[in-house]
């Protein structure tokens, strides 16, 4: 059975930090659909240039760009041990969509959906300090904050959804990397057996 990992959480949970951590302990692929589109705008592609301003403004790029972006990732060889999705699903159409995708690649359902909690208050804190870092465009606090509403309108519903799927599993991320990877590993483990 492939492990097919859905990552759920605000901004500033650590998503992709603990993505990179799940893949790279898993041998499977980390596929976050915001690095992807950053890359297309670096590459100046015309998908690039559809959705820059869109990930300037800290806004989500629309479903059926994104469905069809993610539909042609997991199609490829490298997923057929599982992968593990970040920033997909970000809405319910999304998240229904990528339901259908499974069945169409004949993968069944996902193996786990993780939630990573954490408070608003530490989200800010953390990307503001990436932002020091990273230099990344959308984590000024203005924009900070316009993400955050934005999860918490289009994105926390994913909750419910995976929670009435059976499949949700909170983790709560405002502890050390080290301290949240040996929970999600706990969790890993016990999906893997069931």
């Amino acid at each position: 059975m492939p492990l097919d990992v859905v990552i759920l959480g605000p901004p500033g949970a650590g998503k992709g930090t603990q993505g990179k951590l799940i893949a790279a302990d898993a041998g499977i692929p980390h596929v976050n659909t915001g690095d992807m589109f950053r890359a297309e705008c670096a590459a100046g592609t015309d998908l690039g240039e559809r959705v820059k301003a869109i990930l300037d403004n800290g806004d989500l790029v629309p479903d059926e760009v994104t469905i069809e972006v993610v539909r042609a990732r997991l199609a490829q060889d490298d997923t057929a041990g599982g992968f593990v999705l970040d920033g997909f699903p970000r809405t319910l159409a999304q998240a229904e969509a990528l339901d259908g995708l499974l069945v169409e690649l004949d993968r069944g359902k996902l193996s786990v959906a993780l939630n990573f909690q954490v408070s608003d208050e530490i989200a800010v804190t953390r990307l503001l300090g990436r932002a020091r870092v990273e230099g990344r465009s959308d984590d000024t606090p203005n924009r900070i904050q316009h993400r955050l509403d934005v999860y918490h309108e289009k994105s926390e519903p994913l909750v419910d959804h995976y929670r009435s799927k059976g499949l949700l599993v909170d983790v709560h991320a405002d502890r050390t990397v080290e301290e949240v990877f040996a929970e999600v590993q706990h969790v890993l483990a016990s999906v893997e057996r069931a």
